[in-house]
């Protein structure tokens, strides 16, 4: 059962939220005052793709009561939306990779941000106009600040995190896996190397989506053969 916010004690809530990152400790523990926070407070975490950006999020999806994780390269702006016109009482927002988001639902968002207010429009609609109030926190992802409204992200306070070590990569991994998937760690360390080594990548989700099709150390090879393979150019 996820657990509220206020349940934690105050000096230990960033570990028991974020143990499955490396280090960051001085970040765990910012994001947790966000969380805390009396005052509507929105935090970014940018930077490249190999960082711990998602996984704060994962983290915060998982243990945080009326939370909601979008991944904003596959949800639809109108989706989103009609989410939180339908769960009002949603206290976090947790939008990962919302620089993919249509720059109208950005506005929309920035709205929500400047005043407490879901508002939406729409010309050519049974609906029409709908208003909303909300107590809502945003916390997000961006793999590229340019493609975000300037007014949005004036809003957030923004923190940049610097790519996985190889070190950091495997740690973070097997923390991940052993506990979400239940794999031993052979197998999750396993997964980070032919991740990290084959395929090239430093993105914890390609080991997410690779511990998702195995349980067994000997079919990891043959599956990141396949991905290398027919990876696109």
């Amino acid at each position: 059962m996820c657990k509220s916010s206020d349940e934690y004690e105050w000096e230990s809530l960033d570990e028991k939220l974020f143990h499955s990152i490396v280090g960051y400790s001085d970040i765990k523990k910012l994001v947790t005052r966000c969380i805390k926070s009396k005052e509507s407070v929105h935090l970014l975490l940018a930077g490249p793709p190999a960082s711990s950006k998602t996984i704060f999020l994962l983290e915060m999806a998982k243990e945080l009561k009326d939370s909601e994780y979008i991944d904003g390269s596959n949800t639809s702006g109108v989706g989103m939306i009609d989410y939180l016109f339908s769960n009002p009482k949603t206290k976090f927002l947790l939008i990962d990779e919302i620089d993919k988001l249509q720059k109208n639902f950005q506005t929309v968002l920035y709205n929500v941000m400047e005043t407490g207010l879901l508002i939406e429009t729409k010309a050519k609609s049974k609906k029409g106009f709908r208003k909303q109030k909300m107590n809502l926190k945003i916390f997000a992802t961006s793999n590229d600040l340019t493609k975000l409204n300037l007014p949005l992200r004036s809003r957030f306070i923004t923190i940049e995190l610097p790519e996985y070590t190889w070190e950091q990569f495997l740690k973070i991994t097997n923390n991940i896996l052993c506990e979400k998937y239940e794999l031993d760690e052979d197998i999750a360390t396993k997964i980070a190397q032919v991740v990290w080594y084959n395929i090239g990548s430093k993105d914890i989700r390609d080991s997410l989506q690779i511990a998702k099709l195995t349980g067994v150390i000997d079919d990891v090879e043959e599956i990141a053969h396949t991905l290398v393979k027919y990876k696109p150019s």
